[in-house]
């Protein structure tokens, strides 16, 4: 049994039997080709779903690994696996300011995450919640979150080349420290932007 997508999704599916299996199993495969070459991918599922909607099916399995992105943004977005010291709690201590780190980077990736307006979501879209486009829908759904807002759903990459480091002058008084930007700086909106929001919320009385 050979089955397509019939979203038209670069998904198939059919039943395989390798030698060293005792019997057939059901195979869902994707392929794919762009200006970066090909991308073919393989899922042995048994799940119901996968028989008729194969590509959906797909997509849930690669769900599942988004949590190792969460690890890629700490070891190598904030280089938490640099602990070259010899001792355990020099180590740890380490750890714990590379933890510490990407923690405020959520929190403020939260603080300053802008919603997609309404007129840039396809029509028909708005009476489909987010958590169930799947396949190509859902792709595109996520380029256009990270267009309009790289900050809030940018990688800590993302925020390192657009917003921490930054060529400025820098005065320091008795009284204060002044920082000063170019003006020509390409990424001085995103520095406006997640400045004000912090004034916001120091000026917004503590409700807690």
């Amino acid at each position: 049994m050979f089955l397509s997508d019939p979203e038209g999704a670069p998904f198939t599916a059919f039943w395989y039997r390798a030698e060293s299996w005792p019997a057939q199993r059901w195979v869902v495969v994707k392929c794919e080709a762009n200006s970066q070459g090909t991308n073919r991918r393989a899922v042995v599922t048994n799940r119901p779903g996968a028989f008729v909607l194969p590509g959906a099916a797909y997509d849930a399995y690669a769900d599942r690994g988004e949590s190792e992105n969460r690890n890629k943004e700490l070891k190598g977005g904030l280089q938490a696996d640099r602990l070259s010291d010899h001792r355990y709690f020099a180590n740890l201590f380490r750890l714990y300011l590379h933890t510490a780190a990407y923690n405020l980077l959520v929190h403020m990736r939260r603080l300053i995450e802008a919603p997609l307006p309404q007129d840039r979501v396809p029509s028909g879209w708005q009476e489909v919640p987010t958590e169930a486009l799947a396949g190509r829908r859902r792709r595109q759904h996520h380029n256009r979150r990270r267009e309009h807002d790289p900050l809030g759903q940018g990688q800590p990459c993302t925020w390192r080349t657009r917003l921490i480091k930054v060529a400025a002058l820098v005065y320091e008084s008795t009284r204060r420290v002044v920082v000063r930007l170019s003006s020509s700086w390409p990424y001085l909106g995103h520095y406006q932007q997640v400045s004000q929001r912090i004034l916001f919320l120091q000026a917004s009385p503590d409700t807690s």
